[in-house]
């Protein structure tokens, strides 16, 4: 009886797999199902246009047609994280698109050009996007990343630094009227500490002009020049 039982589950089982992969094959056929819109979500630096063009889709695309092909072309635009596509009923694909946060801009032939934080070049249009960052003089990979690791220790002072560029042991930031000097590729708790310092000096009510973080343990604070 249990291995009847066995036999009737592994049937019901295999039944089920079966109809899995020919329901599919069936409704790919039928017009009902025509691709007839597509959702993008989370797109905001790419153009509408390069995501949906990725997708390839045919005229005649089916609702049920295989999505590891065009997820995998989306996935290969630059500037792309990660790609999910969903299927919505009758006719509507949902496509959700994880973009790479760009860094920072740096000056092109043809107008500034958005980098990554390994300063690769992103396919994103400053000016359709209204793209707000830090200037670099170069696509340098070590301004690049110290702007990321400056992002993701405190994004409001990230939001704050107009420009990026090397000086003699480190790298400098420029904040407004003031400069923030740090060593190269800082870590979280180099930023944290300059953060300290700015608050400490603002609580107290002392101008300053520069943050140096340069030395190991220390935050140097020069005030402002006459």
């Amino acid at each position: 009886m249990n291995r009847r039982r066995a036999l009737i589950g592994l049937a019901a089982v295999a039944a089920l797999a079966l109809l899995a992969v020919l329901v599919p094959l069936g409704l790919r056929h039928v017009p009902f199902f025509r691709v007839r819109r597509v959702e993008l979500v989370g797109v905001r630096y790419l153009a509408p246009d390069q995501v949906i063009g990725a997708l390839g889709l045919a005229p005649d695309a089916n609702l049920f047609d295989p999505l590891g092909p065009a997820e995998e072309r989306v996935r290969s635009l630059a500037g792309v994280e990660s790609v999910q596509i969903d299927r919505r009923l009758p006719g509507t694909l949902r496509v959700t698109v994880v973009e790479l946060a760009p860094a920072a801009l740096v000056s092109g032939p043809h107008g500034m050009i958005a980098l990554d934080c390994d300063a690769r070049p992103l396919p994103y249009e400053p000016a359709n996007t209204a793209l707000d960052l830090p200037i670099v003089q170069r696509a340098d990979s070590v301004l690049a990343r110290t702007l990321c690791i400056v992002r993701a220790s405190d994004s409001s002072f990230y939001r704050r630094v107009d420009v990026a560029q090397h000086v003699q042991g480190g790298v400098l930031l420029d904040v407004g009227r003031q400069r923030v000097l740090l060593p190269d590729v800082p870590t979280s708790e180099d930023i944290r500490a300059v953060m300290a310092v700015r608050r400490q000096l603002a609580a107290t009510g002392r101008a300053f002009r520069e943050l140096d973080a340069r030395f190991e343990g220390w935050v140097v604070a020069r005030g402002r020049q006459s």
